[in-house]
């Protein structure tokens, strides 16, 4: 990496660790729950939390970080447009939200290899397949455009996480009277985390072009 990569992944390094440490926890966890068969399941049913962290630790500081300690100003002026600054810094964020979904999925698939006759159960539909893939990326995207908005880590990283969260359990009621079988429903809501993580950088890049 250089240029603006370089910046972004050094302003990052932070966020990488402590999504790191998490992916340690699934790890023990998931380990644990091996050892133990009476504790099966559980390492799934915190599963969901990775896109909560991802929005809150990640996305949200990402952007408002820099409108607070007007550290985006010294990156402006430096013969960087403000496109090229936000495609940078969320380059490097998107490639560590997939690397971290993609460890976790890997530590899921190990801890639960089948689909235990229903592959529609939330707990391994939501850790196979594109999914969890789809949903980091809207949920580091929710969390940015709140951020860019707001221009404050405190308003935007808790309502990342809220609204993150809500829009899990509405995928689940969603779901649940769609009738789909696992892959068209597996690929169709993996479409729509995409679209919406899309506008929701849009939605960003807006606020920032409009920042003075």
């Amino acid at each position: 990496m250089s240029g603006p990569l370089w910046v972004a992944w050094r302003g990052q390094r932070a966020q990488a660790a402590a999504i790191f440490g998490l992916l340690l926890l699934y790890g023990a966890a998931a380990t644990i729950e091996r050892l133990e068969p009476d504790l099966s399941g559980r390492t799934f049913q915190l599963a969901g939390l990775l896109a909560g962290a991802i929005c809150l630790i990640w996305g949200a500081p990402l952007i408002a970080r820099e409108f607070e300690a007007g550290t985006h100003q010294l990156a402006w002026t430096q013969s960087l447009s403000r496109g090229r600054w936000l495609a940078a810094v969320l380059a490097v964020a998107a490639a560590g939200a997939l690397t971290a979904t993609t460890v976790l999925t890997l530590v899921l698939t190990w801890t639960l290899p089948d689909a235990g006759g229903d592959p529609m159960a939330w707990p391994y539909y939501e850790s196979h397949g594109p999914l969890p893939f789809g949903r980091s990326l809207f949920a580091l995207a929710l969390g940015v455009a709140l951020g860019a908005v707001t221009r404050h880590t405190r308003v935007a990283m808790p309502l990342s996480v809220l609204l993150t969260g809500m829009s899990q359990l509405a995928a689940r009621a969603l779901r649940e009277g769609s009738g789909l079988p696992f892959w068209s429903m597996q690929w169709t809501e993996t479409a729509a985390y995409l679209a919406l993580a899309l506008a929701l950088t849009g939605v960003a890049y807006l606020a920032i072009r409009h920042r003075v």
